[in-house]
């Protein structure tokens, strides 16, 4: 699998880590998780991946917050990050959209429209 098409999923729902881990490597995405931003971080010091999934609501520090620092980051600035949140608020996704994230998708996710979406930003 080439290095381009590798995914990072940052969810603290087990479930849904699982189903969406799954679902991509059906598709022939490399996927690894974390749980958490901090995990997160651990995870993308050792391999930076084509995209992530970010959740909004995480014990701990934030997905607004792990956005805002991977936007500042000149590693990780230009890597593309989705928004998987149950917050569907008009003021998160601004606020989301003005971090520079590449969409937002609230759950429950339609997996065929996130996947999708993927691709065409892969």
């Amino acid at each position: 699998m080439l290095k381009s098409q590798s995914i990072l999923i940052v969810d603290d729902e087990a479930g849904l880590l699982a189903l969406l881990k799954h679902a991509l490597e059906e598709r022939g995405f490399e996927v690894f998780t974390a749980n958490n931003a901090i995990d997160a971080g651990i995870e993308i010091s050792g391999r930076l991946p084509a995209l992530i999934l970010m959740d909004i609501r995480m014990p701990g520090i934030s997905g607004f917050q792990a956005c805002e620092a991977l936007k500042n980051n000149p590693r990780t600035k230009d890597t593309p990050i989705i928004i998987i949140s149950a917050l569907s608020d008009e003021a998160g996704i601004d606020k989301a959209k003005k971090m520079g994230v590449a969409d937002y998708f609230t759950k429950p996710l339609d997996i065929e429209k996130l996947i999708n979406r993927i691709q065409e930003i892969i």
